[in-house]
């Protein structure tokens, strides 16, 4: 990917840095929150040492996405943000925030990113090579995830916090509407 990401013009660069800080982190960093940090990560991506899979993962793992997603918030709104920036989706079942969430809070932050990174649906739905996105077609999945990953996304273009994503999951697996 490095060598593919090094000719591309600076322009494809900087949109693709912007389309990944709106992906992950809902909004552009403040200047003040480029310093340090996210300055080194856009300076590397920017240079081609990095490609964007590294990318995702350095950004998933900055002190601005835990602060944003994981000390401002629970554990399970951290696992649900996870699904959304990482894979695009809302979660599918019960079983699969459980599992995030024993990473989370087991291994931590980063090991929750790494695995979101390392798996399988990231791997073919993104590779190294493309950006994590809003998916909308998930072939495979019940259609209740369907349903919750319109909800998701149509709650962030509101910019309505809380989300009634997990409510919906616990009534799905005891039959309330």
């Amino acid at each position: 990917m490095e060598s593919r990401q090094r000719r591309q013009d600076p322009q494809t660069l900087q949109n693709l840095l912007r389309a990944a800080y709106q992906q992950l982190l809902e909004r552009q960093p403040y200047q003040h929150e480029k310093t340090g940090e996210l300055e080194k990560i856009e300076q590397d991506f920017l240079r081609g040492r990095i490609g964007i899979k590294r990318l995702v993962r350095q950004i998933g793992g900055s002190r601005l996405y835990r602060q944003l997603f994981f000390s401002a918030g629970c554990n399970t709104r951290c696992v649900e943000q996870g699904f959304k920036h990482f894979l695009g989706r809302a979660p599918a079942s019960k079983e699969e925030v459980a599992a995030y969430h024993d990473i989370l809070v087991h291994q931590g932050l980063q090991a929750m990113v790494n695995a979101f990174i390392d798996s399988e649906e990231y791997r073919h739905q993104f590779g190294n090579d493309h950006l994590p996105h809003p998916r909308q077609r998930l072939s495979g999945h019940p259609p209740l995830a369907y349903l919750l990953t319109n909800q998701m996304h149509r709650r962030h273009e509101l910019g309505m916090q809380g989300s009634p994503l997990l409510h919906s999951l616990a009534a799905m697996e005891v039959g309330i509407p």
